[in-house]
């Protein structure tokens, strides 16, 4: 839409049912609609000289052949007399109330993961502290896999058998029993004993 409209000409374009959305859609021809909306008003002017009775029936006249040839207008212009006065308040205010309430509580984990008290938390959950004994099993699997046993250079064959091995020679050294010298326990005793 190449030009702007305010709110005053946007809510009449809704109320005359012009689409004001639609591309080519122009203010000569929003201007258009409103004169042919506004082109009932000199119908009621003349009898005013006859009293306000005369009045009220050719408003009511005009109004009624008005609403007969634009329904849609009359719906829109009717919704919207209604609207300025008021009638729709305690609706809007419902549905407001259900929208903020809807809105509040869909944002309630976001606020609570902003607040510092969250942050904090979040920060002070510290890395858990991995054991010497931990560390020394790791070092074991570590040596073996590298050695020729368990399988070849750089794999282990069956991880489950080996890692029970190696868990026991670890359990061995930190006791300070004796412990193979050769193959597996061996190469996993020797790796486990410069952290133990």
């Amino acid at each position: 839409m190449a030009f702007k409209l305010t709110k005053l000409e946007k809510v009449l374009a809704t109320a005359v049912g012009l689409d004001i959305a639609r591309p080519g859609t122009s203010r000569a021809a929003f201007t258009r609609a409103a004169q042919a909306a506004v082109s009932v008003v000199p119908r009621v002017a003349p009898p005013v000289a006859r009293g306000a009775a005369g009045v009220g029936r050719a408003a009511l006249g005009a109004g009624a052949t008005f609403a007969r040839r634009n329904p849609a207008v009359a719906t829109g212009l009717g919704a919207l007399a209604l609207q300025q006065a008021g009638a729709f308040d305690p609706v809007e205010n419902r549905v407001r109330e259900i929208i903020d309430d809807r809105i509040s509580q869909v944002m309630a984990p976001v606020e609570l993961a902003q607040t510092d008290l969250a942050q904090s938390a979040a920060k002070s959950v510290a890395k858990r502290k991995v054991s010497k004994y931990s560390r020394a099993v790791k070092a074991g699997m570590a040596a073996v896999k590298a050695s020729k046993f368990g399988g070849k250079k750089g794999k282990i064959s069956n991880a489950k058998s080996t890692f029970a091995t190696v868990n026991k020679v670890a359990s061995a050294v930190n006791k300070g029993k004796k412990v193979a010298t050769k193959g597996i326990r061996g190469v996993a005793a020797r790796a486990i004993r410069r952290i133990l």
